[in-house]
């Protein structure tokens, strides 16, 4: 594969679940193999066909639930197949068996994506996304590790695979630029949270939070940006900002719209810390949030549940704080520390900033190149 160049060997992406713009699979992966001499494309969920930086994207409609979803497969098995690709990579275990076929009837190579510890989801979906997965790995060509406690997964299993971290890869007009320092002269009082929104992931807390806020003539505000899939915990939300009149605290972009990553810059500029406030749940515990990359990108100190995984990375990096999940006052307290020794504050943002460079995406796009020009070798 030569860079540069999209004439080379057709791979594909296939899902059902993720967004198409999705920062791991489009703006990472696939592009990142464009660049690299493939003929790059997306079968996923969108509202019509279209190309974007050189990838083919196949629109499939938007799955309205998961029995929707297992629907689809039909119509992206063909869509996948009409392409001809030298190899399909699925990002989503309930689309293993859909690869399992299209591999048996076109010959490609199937890669495996694992985004995701699944066993989260609870004892029998949990038990039974693990058990497909072994299944898979009896044939499936390679798997794509996103957090190394994953490891264990595969552990035992024959089958290849590659540890593919989550770095942060710039997008949108912070591509060709790196981001301006901000601006760390005054107190913290600019809090933010990126991605999808539920209560697990510490949206109660940030409510919770934004009252605290309120009730004490604060000086903090705090930004939402990312979609809640739960219609149920997104009206709790609104219904709480509404009666606690948290307006001119608490604003929320997205909602019930999934935010493109290419909008997300001028809410990184804007902000003085990042929030990580998720739930001890065992998909949060054992992986590292792709929010922590880009908080450091731009130099965002980080205030994050105090996870054993999560301490140690802050700790490392001295780049922000921990607190006990669910615990708003616990935030408020690290906060009146910063608005006092705003020298720790700077401190924090410098060694973000300067811990950023280890966790950037082009650190770690060799392993991909490097295993699809493997796959693809003698095709």
């Amino acid at each position: 594969m030569q860079a540069d160049v999209s004439t080379g060997p057709c791979v594909a992406h296939l899902t059902t679940v993720h967004a198409p713009f999705d920062p791991r699979i489009f703006h990472k992966q696939l592009r990142s193999l464009r660049a690299h001499g493939c003929s790059a494309h997306l079968v996923a969920p969108h509202e019509a066909d279209e190309e974007v930086h050189g990838i083919p994207i196949h629109a499939l409609p938007r799955p309205r639930h998961r029995l929707h979803r297992l629907v689809l497969q039909r119509r992206l098995f063909w869509r996948a197949r009409r392409l001809e690709a030298a190899l399909y990579q699925v990002h989503d275990p309930e689309l293993l068996p859909l690869a399992g076929l299209l591999k048996a009837v076109t010959g490609a190579r199937v890669v495996y994506d694992m985004h995701e510890n699944y066993r989260a989801k609870g004892a029998v979906l949990g038990r039974a996304l693990r058990g497909l997965e072994r299944w898979a790995f009896r044939w499936v060509d390679h798997v794509l590790l996103a957090e190394k406690s994953y490891r264990s997964i595969v552990a035992g299993a024959d089958v290849a695979h590659t540890f593919l971290p989550n770095y942060f890869r710039p997008i949108g007009d912070e591509e060709q630029r790196p981001p301006a320092p901000p601006d760390d002269s005054g107190p913290p009082t600019r809090l933010l949270y990126t991605g999808t929104l539920a209560v697990r992931r510490g949206l109660r807390t940030m409510v919770e939070l934004a009252n605290h806020i309120q009730r004490a003539s604060r000086p903090e505000t705090i930004e939402m940006v990312g979609i809640c899939h739960h219609d149920d915990q997104r009206a709790w939300a609104e219904r709480q900002v509404r009666r606690g009149e948290l307006g001119d605290v608490m604003e929320w972009t997205g909602g019930n719209t999934y935010v493109r990553p290419s909008t997300m810059p001028p809410h990184y500029r804007r902000a003085d810390v990042g929030l990580v406030l998720c739930e001890p749940e065992a998909n949060f515990t054992g992986s590292m949030p792709t929010k922590f990359f880009e908080y450091l990108h731009y130099g965002l100190p980080i205030i994050c549940s105090d996870f054993p995984l999560w301490r140690r990375f802050v700790e490392r990096h001295a780049c922000g704080a921990v607190v006990p999940p669910g615990a708003p006052e616990a935030v408020l307290a690290v906060l009146d520390e910063w608005q006092e020794h705003p020298e720790r504050y700077r401190k924090c943002a410098r060694n973000a900033r300067d811990a950023a460079s280890q966790y950037r995406w082009d650190a770690v796009e060799g392993r991909l190149v490097s295993l699809y020009r493997d796959l693809l070798t003698g095709l």
